[in-house]
């Protein structure tokens, strides 16, 4: 990973955080998106690529109970991955998280083979992970904002 890629990809990791709704018209992001974003790289190095997609592949409109959308940061991978001209087509607020994963398993025309070939593997983590180093860096140029429920916890005393 090299300090001039990873430069090269900021200005496209914070189009990227807006265009997805990371952050929102005002600059903010949630303080528990930030924390998604931060452990993304090193559960891709504990767990592996397809364990830690596949877990962040959660919504809030999908009934679970997690806080937070951490499925808009696959949408922001995916949105770093695409060529440029490719990336005004997409309505991204409609944009299934599934399709950064669809992606490294079947590729463009690919077949469920592929999954298995350590090398395509091992090329998705290293652009991944520089891509997730580019988001981290663009999260810091946003304000962060604490969640209700974290004030809320912050006043009780805790997380009892």
């Amino acid at each position: 990973m090299n300090r001039h890629e990873i430069q090269r990809l900021i200005p496209t990791a914070i189009k990227a955080l807006e265009t997805v709704g990371i952050a929102n018209a005002k600059g903010e992001v949630s303080k528990v998106n930030e924390g998604y974003i931060n452990a993304m790289g090193p559960s891709i190095i504990q767990s592996g690529l397809l364990p830690t997609l596949i877990f962040y592949n959660k919504s809030k409109r999908e009934g679970n109970n997690t806080e937070g959308e951490p499925c808009l940061w696959l949408k922001a991978l995916y949105y770093m991955h695409l060529p440029e001209e490719q990336r005004e087509e997409i309505n991204w607020r409609e944009l299934a998280p599934t399709t950064l994963i669809k992606e490294i398993i079947a590729g463009q025309g690919g077949n469920l083979e592929r999954i298995a070939e350590r090398a395509n593997i091992k090329k998705w983590e290293g652009k991944l992970l520089k891509y997730i180093v580019a988001l981290k860096l663009a999260l810091r140029t946003f304000e962060i904002k604490e969640d209700k429920e974290d004030k809320k916890n912050k006043k009780e005393g805790g997380n009892e």
